[in-house]
């Protein structure tokens, strides 16, 4: 028993640094993944003109995952300098008209911009992070409130609401639900995407739950 419970101890001590490390292994692979083609490249075409053991060392996994990793946060850091100018913003526009011209990259490319857009914390401080009854009407899912539309027939007003799942939130349902039926809650993407990677753990110590604030009954009545 002594045993027992040092070992679950240990692994309850362990685990939050375990789901960091899977973190950021998914984060560096990925950024390996873009830099990597482009740093074997390199390596091979001045490989030759190089002495053996230095050749071998740039042709070497290990070398081409770590440097590729720079390459790719270097270039993601110069890509986010030049749109905070207007150079940038002029050669990002350009770019963009030019994606215009292809109907299915187009798709793709605008689609993702608009969520991300939609995501991020707005001046005027409209309200995102909303709950909506999923899977059943007992039941809540913290969602993000993408844009409001109406029904053809009966002209109510709908939302369409992007719900994630925890822990992995790049995945999710995309909800079409009354406006009536949507929540809104205090609180910001930030924190709400937090609370949903964490599976709940990380969260407000207070949340509102109902749909509408309950009709107070006087006394005897």
């Amino acid at each position: 028993m002594h045993f027992q419970q040092k070992f679950i101890a240990g692994i309850l001590t362990l685990l939050p640094l375990a789901a960091v490390w899977v973190v950021l292994k998914l984060i560096i692979d990925a950024l390996s993944y873009f830099g990597s083609p482009w740093v074997s490249w390199t390596a091979d075409t001045i490989g030759p003109f190089l002495p053996a053991t230095v050749a071998y060392v740039l042709t070497s996994e290990i070398f081409l995952y770590v440097i590729g990793t720079i390459f790719t946060l270097g270039v993601i850091y110069v890509v986010g300098t030049l749109a905070s100018r207007v150079v940038g913003q002029q050669l990002l526009s350009a770019f963009e008209t030019m994606l215009t011209k292809v109907p299915f990259v187009h798709m793709i490319y605008s689609s993702t911009k608009k969520v991300i857009s939609a995501l991020q914390t707005k001046q005027d401080n409209v309200q995102r992070v909303v709950l909506v009854d999923f899977p059943n009407a007992d039941m809540r899912a913290i969602g993000f409130a993408m844009r409001t539309f109406h029904e053809t027939t009966t002209g109510q007003e709908l939302t369409a609401v992007f719900v994630p799942t925890a822990p992995n939130p790049t995945s999710g349902y995309l909800e079409i639900v009354p406006t009536a039926n949507v929540i809104p809650i205090d609180m910001t993407a930030d924190q709400a995407m937090a609370m949903i990677v964490s599976g709940g753990v990380v969260g407000p110590d207070k949340i509102t739950f109902l749909h509408r604030t309950p009709v107070e009954v006087a006394p005897g009545s």
